[in-house]
């Protein structure tokens, strides 16, 4: 029954964690790297500079 109790701590601790760093004041320089790769995208340098040749 306290490895019942120590797994629900653990997940407990996991959400609790998950939710700070999410809504917390680290979560200000946290950088999305999808959207980052889809900005790069945009600009067409994604993949590098290089020319196709076909």
């Amino acid at each position: 029954m306290s490895l019942v109790f120590i797994i629900i701590g653990i997940l407990f601790l996991l959400v609790i964690v998950g939710l700070w760093f999410t809504f917390g004041p680290g979560s200000k320089n946290i950088k999305d790297p999808i959207d980052e790769h889809a900005k790069m995208h945009e600009l067409g340098i994604a993949h590098g500079h290089r020319t196709k040749n076909f």
